[in-house]
């Protein structure tokens, strides 16, 4: 199954939406997958797959100029 480069981009864009409204939330134990985290390994785990979203569309995108040349 293939993926539009546009979905990961909109991802990307989420992921980095959430990481910011993290800075601004009172919560200092928020849960990923069911275990509870500290506030910061929370931030970090939101802001790196918002960097690895947008590094895959940045690929596809180098990719997809290259082919076009």
């Amino acid at each position: 199954m293939k993926i539009s480069k546009t979905v990961y981009l909109i991802l990307a864009l989420i992921f980095l939406f959430s990481f910011i409204q993290s800075l601004f939330d009172a919560r200092i134990t928020p849960k990923i997958f069911f275990w509870e985290v500290n506030i910061w390994v929370y931030r970090l785990f939101r802001l790196a797959v918002a960097v690895l979203f947008m590094k895959s569309y940045l690929d596809m995108k180098k990719e997809e100029k290259k082919t076009a040349d």
